[in-house]
């Protein structure tokens, strides 16, 4: 057994990444996320490095025909001959690019004694696949067989697949939505012949009126979502002349079904809508776009209208790290996302990290609410696992019992944190999570579709009520 073998079984690459220790520290090594979207065969992280930037790396334990290594190897998917062990991984981020020297690092930090008590330390973030960019497939406007607005299929009185989700014929053609819905035709073949779909277009124009991107929700059951052309792009509804609001979605329609529910109330509603993945690049389009239009933030109430699940809430909290890193720019480390989903030896985090202590005090106090009433919950449920705050130096974390604890917190507490957070709280940002006559529900469509279901029953009713008076 060599020399590496017998580090790597007491300390392998996996562990390094995973915990905090003094190593990866030295290494520069500043976050460490793990994505829970990549399937079977390996572990896919993405790690950050103060000199070398973001990577995706992935580690495994066998090699190809399945013989087990007994520790974890790394293959850096980013940088190429960036692969091997924990002794490889030191030593290509060394200056000397030794083995020896990364040795003698390890030795250093005296990793035989000290390993065991770093691996009880998880510090790593977890993330899945939706809540990373994931590229767009190129857009060739000329191959979309017969694009045109939907106004067409409305005059001739052709149905469409937005109907089925009970979107209003007549808001369709509202001038906020003219020319920003569209539809196009699309042939599949399949085991019975050629058959044709028609599709729903939801353009994305550049400052040329040119068509540079879409999102697409398809006729056929399989791959319904789709999003093509520049992908940092977000599709938005005509602006009004005057904006009393700007309302952010993770759907195009969802947005409609919004203003489908209340036209009166967003008559001066400006609509943006994600594509269901709201990651970094996506978000600095949005605030360009708003600025470049001539708002002035203190003129408008930016509306997060997301879905109310944890992807939802983390979408949130990416605009509300934008609130405070305006409000506070030296409160955080560089780009410091105030808040962000962390991990806990295993157990899922809400985290907040800053350096300004009334900050720190206000989240403090906030998380103590939170964990109160939780815990007050779990209690009468008779459950025994109950969430609890750490801290350490300007981190506070609200370490949650299980991920599904965390979800269900998620579809909760965006709009508390807003109201209790006083920075939040002046700022013009507020939540509107979708409901139906105080219910809440997953979606803004999905509360459309219960609304349309219930009129039937309303109108039923009326008559019943005029009857009984007659």
């Amino acid at each position: 057994m060599s020399i590496y073998s017998r580090i790597s079984e007491i300390f392998d690459v996996k562990d390094l990444l995973q915990t905090k220790n003094p190593i990866k520290k030295e290494l520069g090594i500043t976050k460490v996320e793990l994505d829970k979207g990549k399937g079977s065969g390996s572990i896919q992280l993405h790690i950050t490095e103060e000199n070398r930037g973001k990577q995706r790396v992935l580690l495994f334990s066998q090699d190809k025909s399945g013989k087990d290594f007994g520790h974890f190897r790394y293959n850096n998917r980013t940088y190429q001959n960036d692969n091997g062990d924990i002794v490889q991984f030191i030593a290509n981020r060394l200056e000397s690019k030794r083995l020896n020297d990364a040795i003698k690092l390890l030795n250093k930090h005296n990793y035989r004694t000290n390993a065991s008590k770093w691996k009880e330390n998880k510090d790593f973030e977890i993330v899945s696949k939706k809540n990373r960019q994931s590229g767009s497939k190129p857009l060739d406007i000329e191959k979309f067989d017969n694009l045109r607005t939907i106004n067409e299929l409305i005059l001739n009185e052709e149905k469409h697949y937005l109907q089925k989700r009970n979107v209003s014929n007549d808001v369709l053609l509202d001038p906020k939505f003219i020319d920003r819905v569209m539809v196009y035709d699309n042939t599949v073949n399949t085991s019975n012949g050629p058959v044709t779909f028609t599709n729903t277009f939801f353009p994305k124009f550049d400052d040329n009126n040119t068509i540079v991107g879409a999102e697409i929700k398809t006729g056929a059951k399989t791959n319904n979502n789709l999003c093509l052309g520049i992908d940092c792009m977000l599709w938005n509804s005509n602006k009004p002349e005057t904006v009393d609001k700007v309302a952010l979605f993770e759907s195009a329609i969802d947005a409609i079904s919004h203003y489908q529910m209340d036209p009166s109330g967003n008559k001066n509603t400006w609509y943006f809508s994600t594509n269901g993945n709201f990651y970094e690049t996506r978000q600095n389009w949005l605030w360009e776009k708003i600025e470049s239009s001539g708002l002035n933030k203190n003129d408008y109430t930016l509306v997060l209208a997301m879905d109310r699940d944890l992807d939802g809430f983390i979408y949130d909290l990416a605009v509300y790290n934008k609130v405070l890193q305006d409000q506070y720019p030296n409160a955080g480390q560089e780009q410091q996302a105030f808040f962000s989903i962390g991990n806990d030896n295993g157990r899922p985090s809400i985290d907040f990290h800053t350096h300004h202590p009334k900050l720190t005090q206000e989240v403090n106090e906030w998380f103590f609410n939170l964990q109160d009433h939780f815990n007050a919950i779990y209690i009468n449920s008779n459950e025994n696992h109950h969430i609890n705050i750490k801290s350490s130096n300007d981190r506070i974390s609200l370490v949650f019992p299980s991920k599904s604890k965390l979800e269900d917190a998620g579809k909760r507490i965006s709009a508390s944190l807003a109201r209790n957070i006083p920075a939040l709280n002046k700022s013009n940002v507020r939540t509107h999570k979708a409901s139906y006559l105080g219910k809440p529900v997953e979606d803004w469509n999905a509360a459309l579709s219960i609304s349309a279901k219930q009129a039937p029953k309303n109108q039923i009713n009326g008559l019943k009520n005029k009857k009984s008076s007659i």
